[in-house]
């Protein structure tokens, strides 16, 4: 039996920024606005209820969010942590993940992913563009949050070897979409 596909949306902004000192990426500036802002219009056009990932400045990134969720442990372990936070408040059966430092994914990506995502709904689902995957923007059932609590016990911190064991489509984009530009640098935000 097909399970129903209702969404939740995760904008993942709780990293430390060491490739940008220390800035929180969620509040680089992009097209004239914290590159969340923008963001969290795209996926509230998506419907559901939004959430944000973050571990400091809660206060700026409230009003982009239904509510916001952070690392149940200090010092910043990583992506992995702000999707099990995800997935432990998500009350939809799947949540949509995309990472704040990619400013460019627009609706027609993640209505692709999310397709692809409904086709199997029992399965993640990630992005992969050539040879290079991208764990961080994927849809994952809420039904595998023990699979991943089990995993985080045990010492997982890989959101792709953990998305990779559950047997997580694909959806396949050309190596070089622009797309999935990756802000990483001081210098991939000052040129937008």
């Amino acid at each position: 039996m097909q399970q129903r596909f209702v969404l939740t949306s995760l904008l993942l902004a709780g990293g430390q920024g060491s490739r940008l000192g220390g800035r929180d990426k969620g509040l680089m500036p992009y097209a004239g606005k914290p590159v969340a802002a923008h963001l969290s219009h795209l996926l509230r056009s998506l419907g559901g209820e939004l959430l944000i990932s973050c571990n400091r400045n809660q206060a700026i990134y409230e009003p982009w969010a239904d509510r916001l969720v952070s690392d149940v442990e200090p010092d910043f372990p990583g992506p992995l942590a702000g999707i099990m936070a995800g997935l432990q408040a998500c009350r939809s059966s799947h949540l949509l993940v995309l990472p704040c430092d990619m400013p460019r994914v627009d609706l027609a990506l993640l209505q692709g992913l999310l397709a692809q995502a409904e086709a199997a709904p029992e399965r993640p689902c990630m992005v992969r563009a050539g040879e290079r995957w991208q764990p961080l923007l994927c849809v994952i059932p809420r039904a595998l949050l023990p699979q991943l609590e089990a995993a985080w016990q045990q010492g997982q911190r890989s959101p792709l070897r953990w998305l990779l064991a559950q047997q997580a489509r694909v959806l396949d984009l050309s190596a070089d979409d622009p797309r999935l530009h990756n802000g990483n640098s001081p210098q991939d935000w000052e040129t937008r």
